[in-house]
């Protein structure tokens, strides 16, 4: 009965051990794409503010990724540049590097010779790290 007992306790650990390292291996991998600091510093740790930026990026997002399938699917690439611009204003307030040079690249891109595969990628990356990252500032909300 006590080895019964102590291998029981021993499975009930073991399995403990195990989510707790893929709860971290999954937070840490959501956790990747946004950086707060500059946000920090401009709020000047006002966690009223940076709650109300944080909201306003969120739903921002959608908005973004509609209006560039737009732009794209009509090759409207003057108006998708200047769309970039203006995300990457966004971005890189909250510190979403990667993007805040990818829109860089999109702008410029889209002001000389566009080509629409190459756009298109743009288009899809901006789609998938945003949304990841807009479910990054959602957890971040909920500590704020």
């Amino acid at each position: 009965m006590l080895m019964f007992f102590n291998i029981s306790y021993f499975l009930v650990n073991l399995k403990v051990v195990v989510f707790s390292i893929f709860y971290q291996m999954a937070t840490e991998q959501a956790t990747h794409h946004v950086n707060l600091d500059f946000l920090k510093e401009i709020s000047e740790g006002s966690n009223d503010l940076m709650r109300d930026l944080i909201n306003l990026f969120i739903t921002q997002v959608p908005t973004f990724s509609e209006q560039m399938e737009l732009y794209l699917k009509n090759q409207d690439y003057c108006t998708l540049a200047k769309l970039a611009h203006k995300i990457k204003n966004s971005v890189a307030m909250m510190g979403i590097d990667e993007l805040t040079s990818d829109m860089k690249k999109l702008e410029t891109i889209c002001t000389s010779k566009p080509d629409n595969d190459t756009v298109k990628t743009y288009v899809e990356r901006f789609k998938k790290i945003s949304g990841e990252a807009s479910v990054e500032l959602q957890h971040i909300l909920e500590s704020l």
